[in-house]
């Protein structure tokens, strides 16, 4: 059921499931929603009790023009966390939502039992690798323009992006897994995300103040490292991990070698072992 709440003069959109267990608070990517952990949320339902928001400019919620720096998101988390739930909630995070959820963690460290980063950047440079600037100026773009599902669908399929360590350049329809139903479930976020979200990535201004390795120093919380390929566009490095691992008090960490950075977006069960593990030994 989805569900609206006031974060400070901020309306957020959120999905809740059924109350069997503790809650499990599920966070997005830059211009997704909720609905991208729909291949995780049936299971994850049957012990948890699962509240999936849509971050501002996103989904249905609120957009907020030129409003969409980490700290802005991760002030609205913590105003949901704190007023709607009220107790501690093991929060999974996703690409954006990891870092929300890193800074919300080291903050906050009485609202979160437990914390998943879904291959987020951990030490991020501020403006975008080459790769992913492509692609979030692409999104931008379509987002924009605006068009029926079908065309947003279309339009995602023919950026073109940048192979790793290589000038080769492949439309991201041809990529494995980017198949039409794929690509529509895409576009379907595409149309409800407010371009501004994409351009302050672009421009560095949504991460103004992010500080990775000072929010890890001051996690406490166990913490699960989900780690895409980095040939295949996953964000979290080698060194993140390392510096993860160096830092925090516990931790597990789990690198998928033929997993990219969508993860469970496109492939869930790999994930979903990995994530029913981690809660199983909180």
């Amino acid at each position: 059921m989805e569900r609206e709440f006031d974060a400070g003069g901020v309306r957020l959109n959120y999905a809740e499931g059924p109350a069997n267990g503790p809650p499990l608070v599920l966070l997005h990517g830059l211009g997704r929603r909720w609905q991208v952990f729909m291949p995780l949320i049936p299971p994850l339902s049957l012990r948890w009790h699962i509240l999936a928001l849509d971050f501002r400019g996103h989904g249905k919620s609120a957009r907020v023009p030129h409003g969409y720096e980490g700290t802005q998101y991760s002030d609205d988390v913590t105003h949901f966390l704190r007023d709607r739930i009220g107790a501690p909630a093991v929060v999974f995070g996703h690409s954006l939502g990891g870092m929300v959820g890193m800074w919300v963690a080291s903050h906050h460290p009485e609202l979160v039992r437990a914390l998943i980063l879904g291959d987020n950047m951990i030490v991020a440079e501020r403006r975008p690798i080459p790769m992913y600037a492509q692609l979030f100026s692409g999104l931008r773009d379509l987002a924009r323009k605006g068009g029926t599902l079908e065309e947003i669908a279309a339009g995602i399929g023919r950026i073109e992006l940048r192979v790793a360590n290589s000038d080769r350049l492949v439309t991201i329809n041809t990529l494995p897994g980017n198949d039409e139903a794929y690509l529509l479930s895409w576009a379907r976020c595409v149309a409800q995300a407010d371009p501004d979200t994409w351009e302050m990535a672009l421009d560095g201004s949504a991460l103004e103040d992010w500080d990775g390795e000072a929010a890890v120093r001051r996690i406490q919380c166990p913490t699960l490292l989900l780690q895409g390929a980095r040939e295949l566009g996953g964000l979290m490095t080698d060194s993140d991990v390392a510096l993860a691992a160096q830092l925090l008090p516990h931790h597990v960490h789990v690198k998928f070698r033929n997993l990219g950075h969508a993860l469970f977006i496109q492939q869930p069960e790999p994930v979903l072992r990995a994530v029913t593990n981690f809660l199983e030994s909180l």
